[in-house]
């Protein structure tokens, strides 16, 4: 999970990290965010867009920005969209680290960065990664010729010089109160690969924040964008695909898939894309699955309903709950991210969901409830009262129906206090758990 904080919203500074693949940019990211947050792998190219994080260091704030591993490109290649990613990261930022490998020393594309670099006016920082050892210091010195001032010479692996590093950029930052986001709602964009859901987090921020190609698997970091609308605080969270575990044959794919997991366990709603030309596929099924186990409030996007044609979303809509039942308790928003149709007005069904997953039912409205349930036939007929009914929490709602035997209370009875209870009330969108008690 990385974090991008709109630089109006929290007034720090930026201060972008970058440089040639596998020169160690994502652990230097990591490790100044004190965490793991950007995915490292040996192999380059693992970084693609541009990850965020919002740091705090002795009284100071500043964001944190990791870019993809800098490479010559080709038109129309996905080299060319991570180029423009990167080149869109230094633009934002105030200040460049620019990372080097002490340990293969200066390469031609470490001139081509250095010269880029100059070109863009900024402060840059030049920092040899990769010095593990008092020993090693000699070969930071050879970056001199870069051009670029004296080097820092770290280990991102091992945290050696990274205080001075730090302390010398925060030297640059306002002292600021911590940004406080508890306000907002927390949106896991999911899905499986390849549905739409950077194209998706695109249209709604009205700009290319994150790499869209038709190759599966582009997005591979979980990446945490705060936007208002309306009035409203959303912390957007875009994820990588997640796919069955038989289908994954490379670590960071692995990797993506497990972020988005925990995006799922840490978001307040999710909202799952899937592909409107193929409908519910099993992977979609799995993924509307976990969130509701997880007792996520969710919402239902068909995207590309542009690529559908003669087909009425009311039938659609009944045949995707023929697939899958649970879509009976979901809206159902059609969206195209290729004209816009219902993607910011998605933001009004998440924001309700949300809403209904806060719920506190009035202790009255839950005795009506009670009289109700003990009045209907299913339940009068199989000799059953129910005691009392208390809500004991939300987010999800959670219930306690008291009952004579609990052990006794068949599945099918479950089944149907459940459905008396969203008869009753207005869930769409929420799990809702009860639990029967003595």
């Amino acid at each position: 999970m990385v974090r991008y904080l709109n630089m109006n919203k929290t007034g720090s500074l930026k201060i972008a990290i970058v440089g040639r693949p596998n020169v160690g940019k994502s652990s230097l990211f990591n490790r100044i965010a004190g965490a793991r947050r950007a995915i490292v792998e040996s192999s380059s190219g693992t970084t693609r867009d541009r990850l965020h994080v919002d740091i705090r260091w002795k009284g100071k704030n500043f964001t944190i920005i990791d870019t993809a591993g800098f490479e010559t490109a080709a038109p129309g290649d996905m080299a060319e969209l991570v180029l423009k990613q990167i080149r869109i990261g230094v633009e934002e930022a105030d200040i460049i680290l620019f990372v080097t490998d002490g340990i293969t020393g200066i390469v031609p594309q470490d001139r081509e960065v250095s010269s880029m670099l100059r070109k863009a006016s900024k402060k840059v920082y030049l920092v040899v990664n990769k010095v593990d050892r008092e020993s090693d210091m000699v070969k930071a010195m050879e970056f001199f010729e870069l051009g670029l001032g004296e080097p820092y010479a770290v280990s991102a692996m091992h945290g050696r010089g990274i205080e001075k590093l730090c302390n010398d950029l925060a030297r640059g930052a306002e002292k600021s109160d911590a940004i406080d986001s508890a306000g907002s709602v927390k949106v896991a964009i999911v899905g499986r690969p390849n549905v739409g859901k950077s194209s998706y987090l695109n249209s709604i921020l009205s700009e290319e924040r994150v790499i869209v190609h038709p190759v599966a698997g582009t997005t591979r970091d979980a990446i945490d964008i705060d936007f208002r609308y309306k009035d409203r605080d959303y912390l957007l969270i875009d994820t990588a695909g997640i796919r069955h575990n038989a289908k994954i044959n490379a670590a960071p794919d692995f990797y993506g898939s497990v972020r988005s997991k925990e995006a799922i366990k840490r978001c307040d709603v999710a909202i799952v894309l899937i592909d409107g030309s193929e409908g519910l596929t099993k992977d979609s099924i799995e993924i509307i699955d976990l969130c509701l186990e997880e007792g996520k409030a969710l919402v239902l996007a068909v995207n590309k309903w542009d690529l559908v044609k003669d087909v009425e979303t009311s039938k659609y809509r009944d045949r995707l709950v023929m697939n899958m039942s649970a879509v009976k308790n979901l809206p159902v928003v059609f969206t195209s991210c290729k004209t816009g149709r219902n993607v910011k007005s998605s933001l009004d069904v998440i924001w309700s969901v949300y809403e209904k997953s806060k719920a506190i039912i009035q202790p009255d409205k839950l005795k009506d409830i009670l009289k109700s349930l003990n009045n209907a036939a299913e339940i009068s007929s199989k000799r059953v009262k129910f005691k009392f009914l208390a809500q004991k929490g939300t987010m999800p709602p959670l219930f306690v129906l008291g009952a004579k035997s609990p052990k006794d209370v068949s599945e099918n009875l479950k089944r149907f206090v459940e459905n008396f209870f969203r008869k009753s009330h207005d869930f769409e969108g929420v799990p809702i758990k009860i639990r029967f008690e003595t």
